[in-house]
């Protein structure tokens, strides 16, 4: 397995392997696809002391991408809520050395998250970036009021363990904020994660009753998750789903 393409002299970025002993080693080579691996670099520190990151794919015969399949910054402190992974970019096409572009799939996208999530300990949250192209429904989804556990994106990160509840950074880009993001939040403890899953299967409820409101692209998308979430918190707080509501017309 190749370790991606080297940084350029004099540039901030380094294999993984030269920080000795960082948290991201856990998940470095971890396989998210079927022969398909991550492997990262490290980069500055932000502003707040944050480490820099870049993950890229190794699908061995056909070698690493030559651009990262995200980027972010990870963070780790004292308190709970200080233990933080972040996506500040991210993209579904990347190129190989020989100038091929492949598409990244679904599943293996599911599998970053789950990667970067499995950093992320009890109290602490992972933020992933919706600006890119990619996730372009994720942020229609939004704006148009579905629940972050009922879009894209936000699936994927309750999938992960990382979204027992959710905070919507909808500023656009440009600021000091970053891109516009999904903060999804890894239970403290078994009665932080019935409190908030009986909070967020209330507002699933509250909107599928109102989902015939939405537009019609998007109930296609985000209905599905939400029924999904639906049944999944039933199940955790061991409840009893109602009917169903369905949308008039």
């Amino acid at each position: 397995m190749t370790n991606s393409l080297p940084p350029d002299a004099g540039s901030p970025w380094r294999p993984l392997a030269e920080a000795g002993g960082h948290p991201l080693e856990l998940i470095e080579g971890a396989m998210v696809g079927n022969g398909v691996a991550l492997v990262f670099h490290l980069g500055p520190k932000s502003r707040v002391g944050s480490d820099s990151f870049r993950a890229f794919l190794d699908s061995g015969a056909l070698g690493a991408t030559t651009e990262p399949v995200i980027s972010g910054l990870i963070n780790r402190g004292a308190r709970p809520g200080f233990n933080w992974v972040e996506v500040t970019a991210s993209t579904d096409r990347v190129s190989l050395a020989s100038g091929e572009g492949v598409q990244v799939p679904e599943g293996i996208q599911l599998r970053i998250v789950e990667a970067l999530a499995s950093l992320v300990p009890p109290g602490g949250h992972l933020m992933m970036e919706y600006e890119s192209e990619h996730h372009e429904m994720t942020a229609r989804a939004l704006a148009a009021g579905v629940p972050p556990v009922a879009t894209p994106l936000g699936a994927m990160m309750f999938a992960a363990g990382c979204g027992i509840a959710f905070t919507d950074w909808y500023i656009s880009a440009g600021g000091r904020e970053g891109p516009r993001k999904l903060q999804g939040y890894r239970a403290l403890d078994a009665a932080h994660e019935r409190r908030r899953g009986m909070e967020m299967l209330a507002s699933l409820d509250a909107f599928m009753s109102r989902s015939k409101d939405v537009d019609w692209d998007i109930q296609m998308a985000v209905r599905p998750l939400a029924e999904a979430a639906i049944v999944v918190l039933h199940e955790r707080l061991g409840t009893q789903a109602g009917p169903m509501v369905q949308p008039a017309g």
